[in-house]
């Protein structure tokens, strides 16, 4: 005999058997669209719906090959009819078209359901209502290209146009510009101005960028996506107490660029297509008042529009008979304009003349293709003669670095020079005139010797207190401005001019002759980080600001005692 129990039991274990069996065989995902035809440039919104009380989401990854996914929100609806309950649960996925054509919507999953797929048309070319006076759509972009036939490594403009007519919320976004093998670059910030197409005003946010290919052959440009959130219409609130309203959308056109190889015609060292391309040099005193042993400092400049800085190679400059070179670290840099990027090379030398006559410097040349006229050309700087006059301090002479005998086949020649005398006449009149020269150049020397020594520093010559026709107020001020930018070089160089306006001696030529004039330990110190910087080949980190602050110290100190004497006080106030 059955129990009646377990009777009871059994038959409560079938109904809810085949209660769950019609549950699970009512639950489905099903998808639909608000449209199966749109432009390309529009969106479409994709509501996924599950009677099924599941907490898992959907997997939208297989809509990423043909549609940008702009956002997605979810909402669960109950509803009771007749005492019974119906629920379902919605995902709404608003999508942007990443082409024309025939697009499909593939099936998608969510726990173990699946939805069917759904067909669309999507259209390249606007109806004649989307055509009409108020423009293509909400929201539109217009592209172009400034070559489409670019050399390899030549730079070519894209300029986007994003054009709206309604008003966007802050979330708006473009998608990324990536292009495989090119180097791609946006220039500047993005513009937003107003105009005016076919008698509607639309705002517009304009973006520029930089596109350097870096191999032959078609290249191309895809379409980017701007999505935003416009105010929904229908939603009387939701633009002033929320961001909830309408995605819109817009796609640009994809570019096909062919891009040439590098003619044959070039040959120069390096493949350098620029639009313009220019070679200047600055230099950091005159070139007819250097000294043997006193630096001065060569700047090069190479100029390219249309190349970045790093695209620039470094100039070749021959090794000089009678200087030497210490070359700086080269700089770069790139100024972004409308009409594409400026990049700069700066190379900085510093030259030392080791024997006084006249020193010729060879042209300096750099070869480039001009995209414009489609020539090759090349940037010259002429070549320049530098006159070096012989040092007034001994102690220079006598530290200053030995010709090599193939160079001049006379070592003593880095003392006295005869740069002016020919060979010419009697095998006795060159060694005469030499000697005689030899002479005369040592007794200056002792005549300066004694004069300098027996001079009181209050006595100085009013004719030094200009030293190479500079006041001291603008040999500090250059000081000072090359302290901000920081050329070691020049700081050293132009230390030494504003020590000898300051003091009013121009026999202070040297660096450890000025430091010994303004007697400051802390000064030496820096000076002494600045040359380790300069010839060790340790680079070190020079406080430019301490030191102006420093030197503005000991200007002022200078200056009072300066005054002081002027007025009689030195006896009164000695220190």
């Amino acid at each position: 005999m059955v129990n009646p129990i377990f009777s009871k039991l059994s038959k409560i274990m079938v109904l809810l058997t085949g209660l769950f069996l019609s549950i699970q065989a009512m639950a489905a995902l099903t998808a639909s669209v608000d449209r199966t035809h749109l432009a390309e440039y529009e969106t479409l919104e994709l509501t996924l719906r599950t009677d099924s009380n599941t907490s898992a989401a959907p997997d939208l990854s297989p809509l990423e090959n043909d549609f940008d996914v702009l956002g997605t929100r979810q909402s669960r609806q109950i509803r009771i009819i007749n005492g019974q309950n119906e629920s379902w649960r919605d995902w709404v996925i608003t999508l942007a078209p990443k082409k024309s054509g025939r697009l499909l919507i593939p099936s998608l999953h969510l726990d173990g359901m699946t939805s069917k797929a759904i067909r669309l048309e999507v259209s390249n070319t606007p109806t004649e209502q989307q055509t009409g006076s108020e423009g293509i759509g909400p929201v539109f972009i217009r592209s172009e290209i400034s070559n489409e036939t670019p050399y390899i490594q030549e730079e070519v403009t894209l300029t986007l146009k994003i054009y709206y007519r309604v008003q966007l919320y802050d979330d708006r976004r473009l998608s990324p510009l990536n292009i495989d093998g090119a180097i791609v670059q946006q220039l500047g910030e993005t513009r937003n101005y107003e105009t005016v197409l076919d008698g509607t005003r639309y705002g517009v946010f304009e973006l520029n960028f930089s596109i350097h290919p870096q191999k032959p052959g078609p290249m191309d440009i895809p379409g980017l996506t701007f999505s935003a959130t416009m105010p929904d219409r229908r939603d009387t609130f939701g633009s002033i107490f929320s961001m909830s309203g309408k995605p819109v959308a817009a796609r640009s056109a994809e570019i096909t660029l062919n891009v040439k190889p590098q003619p044959d015609s070039f040959k120069g060292p390096v493949w350098l297509p620029a639009r313009n391309l220019t070679l200047t040099d600055g230099w950091s005193a005159p070139l007819d008042k250097v000294k043997v042993g006193e630096a001065i400092t060569r700047t090069i400049v190479v100029k390219a529009e249309g190349l970045t800085g790093v695209q620039l190679p470094a100039v070749t400059m021959p090794q000089l008979d009678g200087v030497s070179a210490y070359p700086d670290k080269s700089t770069t840099d790139d100024k972004a304009t409308d009409s594409g990027i400026i990049g700069s090379r700066i190379e900085a030398i510093a030259l030392i003349p080791t024997r006084p006559g006249k020193i010729e410097l060879p042209p300096v040349q750099y070869q480039w293709f001009d995209t414009k006229t489609q020539t090759a050309k090349v940037a010259t700087i002429p070549a320049k003669t530098i006159t070096v006059l012989p040092s007034e301090n001994a102690e220079v002479l006598s530290t200053t670095p030995e010709i090599p005998a193939q160079a001049t086949g006379k070592t003593e020649q880095a003392v006295c020079p005869p740069a002016h005398i020919t060979t010419q006449g009697p095998g006795w009149l060159w060694p005469a005139l030499s000697a005689l020269f030899g002479l005369l150049w040592l007794i200056t020397l002792l005549a300066l010797w004694r004069c300098r020594s027996s001079q009181k520093p209050a006595t100085e010559s009013p004719a030094a207190t200009e030293p190479r026709g500079f006041s001291e107020k603008a040999t500090w001020q250059r000081f000072e401005n090359t302290c901000n930018t920081g050329d070691l070089h020049q700081i050293r160089q132009c230390f030494i001019d504003w020590v000898q306006a300051l003091s009013g001696n121009a026999t202070l030529t040297t660096m450890d002759r000025c430091l010994k004039k303004l007697n400051s330990e802390p000064l030496v110190a820096s000076f002494k980080q600045l040359e380790a910087s300069l010839y060790s080949g340790h680079k070190q980190n020079l406080d430019t600001k301490a030191l102006i602050t420093l030197c503005t110290q000991l200007r002022k100190e200078q200056k009072k005692s300066q005054s002081n004497r002027q007025n009689g006080l030195n006896n009164l106030y000695p220190g």
